[in-house]
């Protein structure tokens, strides 16, 4: 059995452990409820620490909530949680407390880091800036690197939210971060917003069409490509494949 079909049948079993009929109702299947329902809490909670923290008591049931409703769609315990965020948004109890999913998200965002695959850092690569065709350079960015964007400052709230007694610090603007790993934790900076389109470009964007673009939102590219060094966002540079 392949992972798809595992995942499928994972799927399809959660949606008889937890349907109406007479057979689900039997002793045997709530085992299997309740050891679906407390391993997947444990999987939550472990991921979602601070999101967890921000709900309080509310948590158990919003875990409980995104189990039926979204399922588990990986056979892989580690990588529950996917749409948690999503679960999150859409509970109208939550409308008021927007920075809650978003913080799902954050932390999603740095589980994803945490599991992306290492990879060597080839700065002797930069030299192709003089050897090839820059339309056929890419570059090749952390482990885990991606944008994070939200209207309040999320990753300081990351940092603050298992604090005791300490309600969450709301900033009201919208900001947007780059996130990667840098050695063996997450990262995060603020994207300026003078250069937010060329990060929102970076992964997909050859160096040729991120120079043009630099060139049109009056940014030294350079200067550019050489803080992503500094800050190691920037393994290096990559050909086509």
């Amino acid at each position: 059995m392949n992972h798809t079909d595992l995942a499928h049948w994972q799927a399809q079993f959660i949606t008889s452990v937890f349907s109406q009929d007479p057979q689900a109702s039997n002793s045997g299947m709530a085992i299997y409820r309740n050891n679906l329902v407390l391993t997947h809490r444990a999987s939550i909670m472990l991921t979602f620490s601070r999101t967890c923290a921000l709900l309080g008591d509310n948590a158990h049931i919003a875990i409980y909530r995104y189990l039926t409703e979204f399922g588990k769609a990986s056979y892989d315990w580690a990588l529950c949680g996917e749409h948690f965020a999503q679960s999150l948004a859409q509970q109208p109890e939550l409308a008021e407390q927007s920075y809650i999913s978003d913080m799902a998200k954050y932390e999603w965002c740095r589980h994803q880091i945490n599991r992306a695959p290492a990879k060597p850092f080839n700065q002797s690569s930069i030299g192709m800036l003089s050897t090839h065709d820059w339309s056929d350079l890419y570059l090749d960015l952390a482990p885990g690197w991606g944008l994070f964007s939200s209207d309040d400052d999320i990753p300081t709230m990351f940092v603050d939210a298992l604090e005791k007694n300490t309600p969450p610090v709301l900033y009201g603007t919208h900001q947007t971060w780059v996130c990667w790993r840098s050695g063996n934790a997450p990262q995060q900076l603020i994207v300026p917003a003078q250069t937010q389109v060329l990060y929102q470009h970076a992964s997909a964007m050859s160096i040729r069409q991120l120079a043009d673009l630099a060139e049109v939102i009056d940014v030294d590219l350079m200067v550019w490509l050489a803080l992503l060094m500094q800050t190691k966002q920037l393994f290096g540079l990559r050909l086509l494949d």
